[in-house]
């Protein structure tokens, strides 16, 4: 019988509530640039270091304190959005259109999450590179590669250390949240699984090792058992850290920012806009200088690693639609998956042994799907029937 190459850990379910210890914070006079795409001022942006004060079940990742009962993230002033943790707000002037994406998540966030986190023993990293090299660009257009755990697309630039003007600080999309089944075929062919999938949006991890990330997590196996759940990470300081449980089909809404200066912490802003369920969640890098801010992504990822190293089993979730995706330097300038830029990287997932690409981000359409939207789909062996070992 044919068996799968992939070791996994057991499925999560998370169901029991707790409530937050709520703190009130003191603002700290902390002197930061400010960035045109938003009308946050340097002190609205001092307090996210300080208002972080409620501890959560996994050290080192704390939120925020719960918001009075009437309050309202769309009339709020910066300072309140601060306090209890809602993301920045885009200019008005300057972004109208993600404006108006930001005011639709904030007017459904409406039930805090008091679900305990969760640390699993699993992890989405940095790129792991195909074996075979990178193909360069031969056209106008995106520049292509290959990976063994991520297919999207990636904007990057060419900073080394944080910079609070040309580093990106910002990163933002809008996805579904995919069903995960079993590859066509390999249950029967004896391949039990189970199969992972993970969505996310992020800061680094394409030129170095660290990502600080917020996804949806499917998974399945042969079996009928199937797990969903929301997700943060700021690899390798922390695995997977469950953060309250989701739906397949859900619409999620997930915001990565820095507004602290690059070092430490970050914030990952997440929404479930079906379920009304959010939080935002800092977390401190335990090792490392913290983000370097040279590259925003949008991911499809099979988690790592089994006991070969190699990522786990991809999961059949055909296609994943992400929409109303950007990204910000922190001078306000602002990036998309959609770019034609030769800086901007459309990566393919590959199988362990690089023979097939298992992933693809808008196969067919010259790199892009368009400004804002992506579209990955599931091919080779993680479509059917079933990636076997080698």
């Amino acid at each position: 019988m044919k068996t799968a190459k992939y070791s996994h850990p057991m499925f999560l379910a998370t169901s029991t509530f707790c409530s937050s210890i709520v703190v009130l914070a003191s603002t700290l006079a902390l002197s930061f640039i400010a960035i045109p795409a938003t009308a946050q001022s340097d002190a609205a942006r001092a307090i996210y270091l300080s208002a972080a004060t409620v501890p959560t079940a996994v050290a080192g990742i704390r939120t925020y304190p719960e918001p009075p009962k009437g309050f309202n993230p769309i009339v709020a002033s910066d300072e309140d959005l601060a306090t209890y943790g809602f993301p920045p707000r885009p200019d008005k002037l300057a972004d109208p259109d993600h404006r108006a994406k930001w005011e639709r998540a904030m007017l459904v966030a409406k039930k805090r999450s008091t679900t305990p986190l969760h640390a699993l023993s699993i992890s989405s990293r940095e790129m792991m590179p195909a074996r075979q090299p990178a193909a360069a660009a031969i056209s106008a257009g995106p520049s292509t590669s290959s990976s063994l755990n991520w297919s999207g697309l990636v904007n990057t630039n060419t900073r080394t250390t944080f910079s609070p003007l040309s580093s990106f600080t910002s990163v933002n999309s809008v996805w579904n949240v995919p069903v995960a089944q079993p590859p066509f075929g390999a249950c029967a062919g004896g391949i039990t699984g189970p199969f992972y999938e993970v969505s996310w949006n992020g800061i680094d991890g394409w030129k170095n090792g660290d990502v600080l990330q917020g996804g949806s997590y499917s998974a399945s196996d042969c079996s009928g058992n199937t797990a969903y759940l929301a997700w943060i990470e700021w690899y390798p300081s922390y695995p997977i850290v469950e953060v309250f449980p989701i739906n397949p089909g859900d619409d999620m809404y997930v915001q990565t920012f820095d507004t602290l200066g690059g070092t430490n912490p970050g914030n990952v802003y997440v929404e479930d806009l079906t379920t009304l369920t959010f939080n935002t969640y800092q977390l401190s890098y335990v090792t490392g200088p913290g983000l370097v801010g040279n590259s925003a992504e949008w991911i499809v990822e099979r988690p790592c690693c089994n006991a070969d190293g190699y990522p786990l089993a991809l999961a059949n979730i055909y296609f994943d639609f992400f929409d109303e995706s950007w990204a910000n330097l922190g001078n306000g300038k602002q990036f998309y998956p959609g770019s034609t830029s030769l800086s901007t990287y459309n990566v393919s997932m590959v199988d362990d042994g690089d023979t097939q690409k298992i992933s693809v981000v808008n196969a067919g359409t010259g790199g892009y799907q368009g400004k804002y939207s992506l579209w990955f789909q599931i091919t080779g062996c993680a479509f059917t029937p079933g990636c076997v070992a080698f």
